[in-house]
């Protein structure tokens, strides 16, 4: 009995708790391997056998338990696809002509069958199951690249072959092939209703992150002290000593009396440091409580939304796992330095009901100083109606960047604009756990915050550090400090690394390491450093990146004495 499987492209976290879904995952990279490497020769041959697969949602076929093979779809990038690498632009155009809608069109790849599987109808019956996916999913578009031997195939299920534009690619000739969701379903007809589709990873997974580092150590704080934990974003200080007073003072009070219920005297704190009405703001328990308190309330299913790639994660598992919404990446190229080009984000964003941007981003560290303006030219009616009605900006990371602008007060002026800024990561609150938003809609998604949504030593650890900050501002000249000399070191070992300007860096592992991401990682684990994969952060992003905090500099020595040890061990 044959079985038909889907699932996003799966982290860390996912594959060592689904035992199902870290087998299927390993088939896949030796599959792959097997036949673009061994059999047809498009990539060399290496020890692990092993090859993963780039794309960003994947449909495996198994019988009786056999693994069959699977095909890979990638989700709309608004005209960047992956088959861009191999076809010139002209080629792209021709293929696309007629289509007026590029957030509409879903890219089937890496169609690959079992030797012994081949030639038994399998192959198309994985190309129906991706079909239905991607009618589930909203595509209107089907595009594609195929080889010579398998056209018959693409033709018999309805793709159009555009076989005067090929490339050679190892030993076999590829064209490009596009196909209308309509028509490929009016050609399926009652045999995609057949066909049953199965979601093996729960939808209601928690969001994954960092913090690796817990399953290590527990509450034992003496193990704590012994581990570099440079997988998130904690500042690499402590509080203020103003913010280690008031709590201590006051630590049984704060610990047994219930907060001021709606955190007034935090609002009164923050409107008054940064120059905005306390009418529109909403604060609560971390950047993460407002995400998912505010967000089901402005969007809903029907909604589509444009987002940064790569970008915090977190933002895409609610767009997809609480809203269900329609969602579009933007996504930012390692070859611009994963910078935004400005003039099409903004026409994007105008066709879009939504917008996410984080800035300065994670995990890139890039800053965009010119957001204030692509606000304005995203709402602006000089050319016609925007369909935009919320942008939601994210500034974490916005107090490490020197001379920056917040967006805060332009949240007054535009209805459609959320600032989201979170006091965790820029003033050593990460275990306090306070957020504030910034959003003239305030007064309406208010009754949305729940009561005591900020506890009351983060309360007064809150609006002591808001009162001291030239001691903050001398701890990021020390990040920035800590940063460059980190950045070199590891430039040293041989990392390509992306510039930032907050407390983290984004870097690709040196060309001398064979492992991926996810297996560095746990190499360096074993050794008591902890760093990110950055592999399932952005659609541009393979198993090659991991990012880094910014610690201190005994800590960074400490990580960079570990990287130096496994480089030396892989050589």
């Amino acid at each position: 009995m044959h079985k038909l499987s889907y699932f996003s492209k799966p982290n860390n976290h996912t594959l060592k708790d689904n035992e199902t879904l870290s087998k299927l995952w390993l088939q896949i990279g030796s599959l792959r391997y097997q036949v673009f490497a061994n059999e047809l020769h498009q990539y060399p041959e290496t020890e692990s056998k092993y090859l993963d697969d780039p794309g960003e949602h994947f449909l495996t076929l198994s019988l009786n338990d056999e693994f069959v093979g699977y095909v890979s779809i990638n989700t709309p990038h608004q005209g960047n696809f992956r088959m861009q690498s191999y076809f010139s632009d002209d080629t792209i155009n021709d293929l696309l002509k007629g289509v007026d809608d590029y957030s509409s069109i879903h890219e089937f790849r890496g169609l690959t069958i079992s030797h012994q599987f081949r030639n038994r109808g399998f192959a198309k019956l994985l190309m129906m199951g991706a079909l239905k996916y991607a009618h589930q999913n909203g595509a209107r578009h089907i595009i594609a690249m195929g080889h010579s031997e398998v056209l018959p195939l693409y033709r018999e299920i309805g793709m159009t072959v555009f076989d005067n534009h090929f490339i050679t690619v190892g030993e076999l000739v590829f064209c490009p092939m596009i196909a209308s969701v309509s028509k490929l379903l009016d050609l399926a007809g009652d045999n995609l209703n057949q066909i049953e589709l199965i979601d093996i990873v729960e939808t209601d997974d928690a969001c994954y992150h960092g913090g690796a580092s817990w399953d290590a150590s527990g509450f034992d704080f003496t193990r704590r002290k012994e581990l570099i934990v440079a997988d998130v974003l904690d500042s690499p200080f402590p509080p203020s000593p103003e913010v280690m007073q008031v709590i201590a003072e006051n630590l049984v009070s704060s610990c047994h009396e219930s907060p001021p219920t709606q955190c007034a005297p935090l609002i009164d704190k923050i409107a008054q440091v940064r120059n905005i009405s306390p009418d529109e703001i909403l604060v609560s328990s971390g950047s993460s409580s407002l995400m998912f308190s505010l967000l089901p309330r402005l969007l809903n299913d029907e909604s589509s939304v444009l987002i940064l790639s790569p970008m915090y994660g977190e933002y895409l598992h609610i767009l997809n796992y609480l809203i269900n919404c329609h969602i579009t990446h933007f996504p930012l190229y390692p070859e611009d330095g994963f910078t935004i080009d400005l003039a099409q984000f903004v026409e994007l964003a105008r066709q879009h009901d939504a917008v996410i941007v984080v800035n300065p981003n994670s995990p890139t560290g890039v800053y965009c100083d010119n957001l204030h303006q692509a606000i304005s030219d995203i709402l602006s009616t000089n050319k016609g109606q925007s369909s935009c009605r919320l942008i939601w900006v994210d500034e974490t990371y916005i107090e490490y960047v020197n001379d920056a602008v917040s967006l805060e007060s332009l949240a007054s002026l535009h209805k459609e604009l959320v600032v989201c800024k979170s006091m965790s990561k820029c003033y050593a609150l990460s275990g306090l756990r306070v957020a504030y938003a910034v959003t003239s809609q305030a007064p309406t998604l208010r009754r949305f915050i729940p009561p005591w949504a900020v506890s009351l030593p983060a309360q007064l650890g809150a609006i002591a550090a808001l009162s001291n900050p030239d001691y903050y501002d001398q701890q990021y000249a020390l990040v920035h400090e800590n940063r460059a000399i980190l950045n070199d070191a590891l430039i040293k070992l041989g990392f390509t690394t992306f510039p930032s300007v907050a407390n983290y860096i984004l870097t690709k592992l040196p060309p001398s390491v064979a492992h991926s991401s996810n297996h560095f990682i746990a190499l360096c684990r074993e050794r008591d450093v902890f760093i990110r994969d950055a592999e399932n952060m952005g659609v541009t992003l393979d198993s090659r990146y991991v990012r880094f905090a910014v610690k201190s500099r005994v800590e960074n020595d400490k990580v960079i004495n570990c990287l130096a040890e496994l480089l030396d061990d892989n050589n």
